[in-house]
């Protein structure tokens, strides 16, 4: 992530606002803030379409030691004992870190601007990723786990983070969670990811965020919708486990904020530009909705969206500019469908 320190000019196509309605122009970046849009093509420091940087709704950054494993199901891979934690626990603490700073180069170098980690390994997993985290400039959420015997996660942590809630005893479950309330904390839960029975047990805990919810059925969604609770989707994740993918679209019809994260690093690298072409393709055919629940919606889940999500004149922005003269990109009529479903991390010109 570059840091803005005096006065960057973009020009090109500006995809401004939450709607991201293209604008042919330039754009004043002052420390970070959009101090002036306009009209007309002048002398610019970079061109190309210049759009709001992506936000990541779910990953787990530990999982970066692990790039290949064999196909398996759902539990085998990263359920209780399932090779995953094997493998966590069989890695040094110094590669665990460089794999997670490996990640977040990556995720910088291709257009994202934050992120929400489920951190697992307590206290010292919450060290690694900050030690990993330093010098990139992202904004990153931390979803901690207590370490064991403990219901409290590291002050550190923006919240806990729970997988199913069938893999804890409901009494431990419900002290993380209380403990997590009095300090302030969010609390986030997988849920009905591979079975649905743990769907209306997640959302009795009145959780800030529901990831997955690929086996949730029309009931179970309107009682997230009518609870309020917004929920990140990892359709590549999903489809690499065998679970289903998700009822994105009717998440949407029913008025669910809807995220997009990357999940396990382990199944598929953090790439948005991949979890966005999937996406529009397979599940939604808008591209304009795609683009939001990647920007606008995920920062509004983080608590973000003062510093991510949409371009306005006088906000903070992270700002993500695009090489629409590449190979790949060459030829683009509408910047915003052939952004979502055709450009790629090596497009990106700049993070700013």
């Amino acid at each position: 992530m570059e840091e803005v320190e005096g006065e960057r000019i973009l020009s090109g196509t500006i995809l401004l606002g939450e709607d991201f309605e293209p604008f042919e122009g330039y754009l004043v970046l002052r420390r970070g803030v959009v101090a002036e849009v306009g009209s007309g093509r002048i002398d610019s420091d970079l061109d190309g379409i210049i759009c709001p940087a992506l936000v990541n709704g779910h990953i787990h950054l530990g999982d970066s030691v692990l790039k290949d494993p064999p196909y398996l199901p759902l539990e085998e891979l990263v359920g209780p004992g399932g090779l995953k934690h094997r493998i966590l626990q069989e890695t040094p603490r110094r590669e665990q870190v460089e794999g997670m700073k490996r990640s977040l180069s990556f995720m910088t170098k291709s257009g994202t601007c934050a992120f929400a980690d489920f951190r697992e390994g307590g206290v010292d997993g919450v060290d690694m990723l900050y030690e990993a985290m330093d010098g990139f400039g992202m904004i990153g959420r931390v979803f901690g786990r207590p370490d064991p015997g403990s219901v409290r996660v590291d002050e550190r942590c923006w919240g806990v983070g729970i997988s199913s809630t069938r893999d804890h005893p409901r009494y431990l479950v419900e002290e993380v969670v209380e403990r997590a309330r009095s300090e302030g904390k969010r609390v986030a839960l997988h849920a009905g990811e591979s079975g649905r029975d743990d769907i209306e047990d997640a959302l009795s805990l009145s959780p800030d965020l529901l990831v997955h919810l690929t086996k949730a059925e029309e009931g179970d969604l309107k009682m997230v919708a009518e609870a309020g609770v917004p929920v990140v989707v990892c359709p590549r994740s999903n489809l690499v486990t065998g679970v289903g993918l998700p009822e994105v679209r009717r998440m949407l019809d029913m008025g669910i904020l809807v995220g997009l994260g990357t999940d396990n690093v382990m199944l598929n690298s953090p790439d948005l530009f991949s979890e966005m072409e999937f996406l529009s393709k397979a599940l939604l055919h808008n591209d304009r909705q795609v683009f939001m629940i990647c920007t606008l919606n995920g920062a509004r889940i983080l608590g973000a969206d003062d510093e991510a999500g949409a371009i306005r004149p006088g906000k903070r922005c992270r700002i993500m500019v695009i090489d629409n003269r590449s190979d790949k990109m060459w030829g683009v009529r509408d910047p915003l469908a052939s952004l979502v479903r055709r450009a790629a991390p090596s497009d990106v010109l700049a993070v700013l």
